[in-house]
């Protein structure tokens, strides 16, 4: 008889051939598939569904979107326990405070998510800054920044290394004008590189305001 292991067995590190009529190749390998799912396994569904949105946005993909509340309706998928869907689609699966601050502000959580993913472990990513200048998305990346630390870990207190970074992701970090235009950032934040910054009432404030300029609203 012949051997048919040969045949029968994939190879996991070559690209999985995409079906007819598709593009000519699927870049993911099943080594990249397995890893992925690694990383999402410990994940609630939530937040699993929270980390690809966040993702996708960070890559410069179009978010997924959600069904609509008449489709969600007619299909009996509606909201339970006492909640209206609205309330369901501004809470999410985020921390009470984050909730909160949502409701306060009216900020719905496909507009935070273009802007924050929050980890469970406590620490989150900014994943964009509006701006029309490197100087005022400098500046309003910081003022994020604050409002990321305050949201995740209800702590005003951030580092500049953590704000410089996120700086450098997102694109705006001018090296030899970047302490020139922190100077410059007003009242949402206060202290310097050395003893770091603390997220004031006013950058809070601004920081709702932000959301929803990158968010469109």
């Amino acid at each position: 008889m012949d051997d048919q292991s040969e045949t029968n067995t994939a190879d996991a590190t070559q690209p999985v051939a995409a079906p007819a009529g598709g593009p000519t190749e699927v870049k993911a390998t099943a080594a990249t598939l397995t890893a992925i799912i690694n990383l999402l396994e410990p994940l609630s569904s939530a937040e699993r569904q929270k980390t690809v949105a966040a993702v996708m946005v960070f890559l410069g993909e179009a978010p997924l979107q959600k069904p609509s509340k008449q489709q969600e309706s007619s299909s009996g998928g509606g909201a339970s326990n006492g909640k209206t869907q609205d309330d369901e689609e501004t809470e999410g699966d985020y921390p009470p405070q984050v909730a909160k601050w949502m409701k306060q502000n009216d900020i719905s959580a496909e507009q935070l998510d273009r802007v924050f993913h929050f980890n469970p472990d406590g620490t989150f990513n900014l994943l964009h800054a509006p701006g029309k200048s490197k100087k005022q998305q400098t500046v309003n990346t910081y003022t994020l920044t604050g409002l990321g630390k305050y949201l995740a870990t209800n702590d005003r207190t951030f580092d500049d290394a953590t704000a410089r970074g996120f700086c450098k992701v997102i694109g705006c970090l001018d090296e030899g004008n970047h302490a020139k235009h922190l100077k410059d950032s007003g009242s949402e934040f206060s202290g310097d590189k050395t003893k770091g910054y603390s997220i004031t009432n006013v950058g809070i404030k601004r920081g709702a305001a932000l959301v929803k300029e990158v968010a469109g609203g």
